[in-house]
């Protein structure tokens, strides 16, 4: 019996998983597909797409969002206009969200305290793509934000990261800097985000509750992309200096006041332990699954086949499941894998990984 036959019977990756997969076709951008790792029958059935989200458009970002109202998968984004998707898992019904004054592609987006917050992924100082405001949120605490829903939703606009280009000379507007958000998490009541290491600007936390940023830590945070919480401290993410492979970091994170007279909040790092797969994964996505549970889903490599009519019906999705033990003394990861199979969409794009966000509800 191998490994993942021995972990199968285990429930700590039973909480469902829904993908959002780019397509190759408008107005379906995107396709959402439901992962049901406690569904029984044959493994191979358990990945279908649910949805077709239409009126999305490429360039999008996705997040689940969460309420007392309930649950909700969120894109935001897109190059040519700002494109709101609310879809609902349990009822399968899609909501337009209000639109951002400006185009974002591909923004940054955190689910924090029953409110989405979208910051621009690559701020410009020129109207139209990423242009300001740079920094919004929407909530979901009285429910769906949707004019469908009969309410008349709105974004609250917020400051600004420091070092985005918020104030420039005229010599600097000329030739304004390239900032770019690389590295981002959500820590107890701040949200933390890093630019590109080569500028080595540090690591900055805004407050949710105080709408204040402050600069926590100088040096970058040492992954790449989102941090997934496993709980209380607990965090993995991809390491930074092998972002295209599955490294994962997993490490303690965690924010405390240095200094009391002045209200100083410095960020701690621990790393307790780095998980390195077998194989290579291009843009690993790294998904929590509960308590000191996580996994990472890839697709295997396509082979370009130009005959269309002969391309497989079949969709591989290969999920990599990890279970952290012992996080106070001796660390153990045990890994299980699961490979699934989906139904091809007909406009499923032919990349690596057409699949662009991981989430667990």
């Amino acid at each position: 019996m191998s490994r993942g036959d021995a972990l199968g019977s285990s429930s700590e990756f039973d909480k469902p998983i829904y993908l959002v997969a780019e397509q190759g076709d408008e107005p379906s951008a995107y396709s959402v597909i439901k992962i049901d790792a406690a569904a029984g029958g044959d493994k191979s059935l358990r990945a279908r797409t649910v949805a077709d989200l239409h009126n999305t458009q490429q360039g999008m970002s996705f997040v689940a969002a969460h309420s007392e109202h309930g649950s909700w998968i969120v894109g935001i984004g897109g190059r040519q206009y700002g494109c709101t998707i609310i879809f609902d898992p349990t009822t399968r019904e899609t909501f337009r969200g209000p639109g951002t004054a400006f185009p974002k592609h591909e923004p940054v987006l955190i689910s924090h305290g029953g409110e989405v917050y979208v910051i621009s992924r690559r701020p410009q100082v020129v109207p139209y793509l990423d242009f300001e405001p740079w920094f919004q949120s929407l909530s979901f605490n009285n429910g769906v934000p949707s004019i469908d829903c009969g309410v008349v939703p709105s974004w609250s606009f917020l400051p600004p990261p420091p070092f985005f280009p918020c104030v420039l000379d005229p010599y600097e507007f000329a030739s304004p800097p390239k900032i770019t958000v690389t590295s981002y998490a959500s820590v107890g009541s701040h949200i933390l985000l890093s630019p590109q290491p080569e500028l080595k600007l540090g690591t900055y936390g805004f407050h949710v509750v105080e709408k204040t940023w402050e600069k926590v830590c100088d040096e970058n945070l040492p992954f790449a992309g989102q941090a997934v919480p496993l709980g209380g401290s607990l965090f993995a993410a991809c390491q930074y200096s092998n972002p295209l492979t599955a490294t994962a970091l997993v490490f303690h994170m965690y924010l405390a006041v240095q200094n009391t007279a002045v209200n100083t909040t410095r960020l701690t790092i621990q790393e307790i332990h780095t998980v390195v797969s077998k194989e290579a994964i291009p843009q690993p996505l790294f998904c929590p699954l509960g308590k000191d549970s996580f996994c990472s889903i890839r697709l295997p490599p396509l082979n370009p086949i130009h005959d269309k009519s002969n391309r497989p019906n079949m969709v591989h999705i290969i999920s990599t499941n990890f279970q952290i033990e012992n996080t106070e003394a001796t660390i153990q990861v045990k890994e299980h894998i699961h490979t699934y199979k989906c139904r091809r969409q007909f406009g499923l794009m032919d990349s690596a990984m057409p699949v662009v966000a991981a989430l667990s509800m």
